[in-house]
C-alpha cells in the first residue's frame, strides 16, 4: 500500500525565535481507501537537531467507529538528514481499522515535543499540530447489499444444544452458536440469535462474549451468544433457522452459513384450568356471598351498633362504673373527684350506710390539705384505697347469705 507524505508544520514564531531551530512533525496515511474492517497503517514521524531527554506526546486516534491498535515495537528511534545535518527522533505506527463506512477526520491534534537546546542544552518543550490526517473507509461492490455487513478472511458458526428437545412444563433448553472469524474484528459479527416471540417459550439471552486476537496486523477471534429457553406451555415448537450472510474477501464473493432449526416437544403442565361449568358455579356462589355480606352490613350493623351502645349506656350507669371512678381519682390523689366519684356510687349502689370508713379517710385527707396550715404528709390515701376495697368486697357478697347446710 502506497503513503504520501505530509507537510511539515512550524512551530509559532516566538517559540522559532527562542530555539533558532524547530522540530519536524510528518505523517503518513494510505492514499487508498480501506476496506471496513481491514487495518490502515498511520505514522507519525517527530525529528529534532538535538535529542529528547523524554519521548514526546503522540495523540492516541481514537475515536467512534475505529479500532486502534498499536503493533508490536510500535514506536522506534529514527534518523534523517536535514539540511545537511543529521536530526533525530521517534516514529510511531498506528493499525487503524473502520468499523464503517465513510470518511473518517481526526481533527486538530497536537504533538508535545520536549528537547534539547541546540545552543545551552537546556530543555524545550513546545507543541506542534498535527498534520491533518484523514482516512477513507470503503465497501465492496458485492457486499453493499449485507445487512448486517460482515467482511472477513473467513467465518465459521456453530451450534450447541444444551438440554433435551422433550421438554417438561419448567424444563429448560441452553442455544449456544460460537462464530469465529479471520481477517477483521470479531465485533462486527452482528446478534446470532434472534428474539423469539413464541409463546410456549420465554427466552433469557445472555451477555455476548467477545476473544480477539491479533497476529502481525491481522486480527481475528469469536463471538458466543447464549440463551436459554424456558418452558411455559405445553405444545410443539421449534428454535427457529438462522442464516448468516458474509463477504469473503479471498473469493470477493458473498457466501452463507445456514444454522438448522431445532424441534421442541414441550409436554402440558400437569394442572389443567378448571372447565366453565365451575368456574360458572364459582361466580355465582361468589355473588351470593357477596350479596350476603352486603346485606349483613347494611341492615344488621346498624342493629349490632345500637347494642353495643345501650350496653355502653348501661354500663356507665351502673355502681361498678362508679366504684372504677372513684378507685382512679384515689389513686390520682383528688379528692374533689374522689366525692363525686363516691356520692355517684352511694346512689346507684344503695350502699350509703357502709362508706363510713371511706368517708372518714377523705375527711381526714380534706382536714390535711385545706386547713390553716395545709400538710400533705398527713394525707393518707393508702388507707383510703385500703377502705375502698373493704367496701368493694362488701358490695360483691351476697345481700342474703344462704344460712350453712348443717347449723
Amino acid at each position: 500500500m502506497r503513503y504520501l507524505a505530509l507537510l511539515m508544520l512550524l512551530i509559532p514564531t516566538e517559540l522559532f525565535a527562542q530555539t533558532g531551530v524547530q522540530p519536524q512533525v510528518t505523517a503518513e496515511t494510505p492514499t487508498e481507501p480501506v476496506i471496513v474492517g481491514q487495518p490502515a497503517i498511520v505514522r507519525i514521524k517527530v525529528l529534532v537537531p538535538t535529542f529528547m531527554p523524554s519521548p514526546p506526546v503522540l495523540p492516541s486516534l481514537e475515536q467512534e467507529n475505529l479500532l486502534v491498535r498499536l503493533p508490536e515495537r510500535a514506536s522506534g528511534p529514527v534518523s534523517e538528514t536535514v539540511e545537511g545535518e543529521t536530526w533525530s527522533g521517534v516514529q510511531r505506527s498506528y493499525r487503524l481499522y473502520p468499523l464503517s463506512a465513510g470518511e473518517i477526520a481526526f481533527g486538530a491534534q497536537d504533538v508535545v515535543v520536549t528537547f534539547a537546546d541546540p545552543e545551552t542544552n537546556a530543555p524545550v518543550q513546545v507543541s506542534v499540530p498535527l498534520p491533518d490526517l484523514t482516512l477513507n473507509a470503503v465497501v465492496p461492490e458485492g457486499a453493499r447489499d449485507l445487512d448486517p455487513l460482515i467482511i472477513a478472511t473467513g467465518l465459521t458458526v456453530d451450534q450447541q444444544i444444551d438440554g433435551d428437545p422433550n421438554m417438561e412444563n419448567g424444563g429448560l433448553i441452553t442455544r449456544r452458536l460460537t462464530a469465529k472469524i479471520s481477517g477483521t474484528t470479531p465485533f462486527l459479527v452482528p446478534e446470532l440469535i434472534p428474539g423469539n416471540p413464541d409463546p410456549l417459550l420465554r427466552a433469557y439471552p445472555k451477555e455476548p462474549r467477545f476473544t480477539e486476537n491479533e497476529d502481525r496486523g491481522v486480527l481475528s477471534g469469536q463471538r458466543v451468544d447464549e440463551v436459554v429457553y424456558l418452558a411455559q406451555d405445553g405444545g410443539q415448537t421449534q428454535l427457529p433457522p438462522i442464516s448468516i450472510r458474509w463477504y469473503n474477501l479471498d473469493s470477493n464473493q458473498v457466501e452463507t452459513i445456514d444454522i438448522a432449526p431445532v424441534d421442541l416437544t414441550l409436554a402440558r403442565p400437569q394442572w389443567q384450568p378448571p372447565d366453565t361449568e365451575i368456574i360458572l358455579r364459582f361466580a355465582v356462589w361468589l355473588a351470593a356471598f357477596a350479596l350476603f355480606l352486603w346485606l349483613t352490613i347494611r341492615f344488621l350493623r346498624p342493629r349490632v351498633d345500637r347494642l353495643r351502645q345501650l350496653r355502653r349506656d348501661a354500663f356507665l350507669a351502673s355502681p361498678d362504673f362508679a366504684l372504677g371512678e372513684l378507685k382512679n381519682s384515689l389513686q390520682d390523689h383528688d379528692i374533689a373527684a374522689a366525692y363525686t366519684a363516691l356520692e355517684m356510687w352511694k346512689s346507684r349502689s344503695g350502699m350509703a350506710s357502709q362508706t363510713t370508713s371511706l368517708d372518714q379517710h377523705l375527711a381526714q385527707i380534706g382536714a390535711a390539705r385545706y386547713s390553716a396550715h395545709p400538710d400533705t404528709k398527713t394525707e393518707d390515701w393508702a388507707a383510703a384505697l385500703s377502705a375502698l376495697a373493704s367496701l368493694k368486697q362488701s358490695a360483691q357478697s351476697p345481700a342474703n347469705p344462704l344460712p350453712p347446710l348443717n347449723p
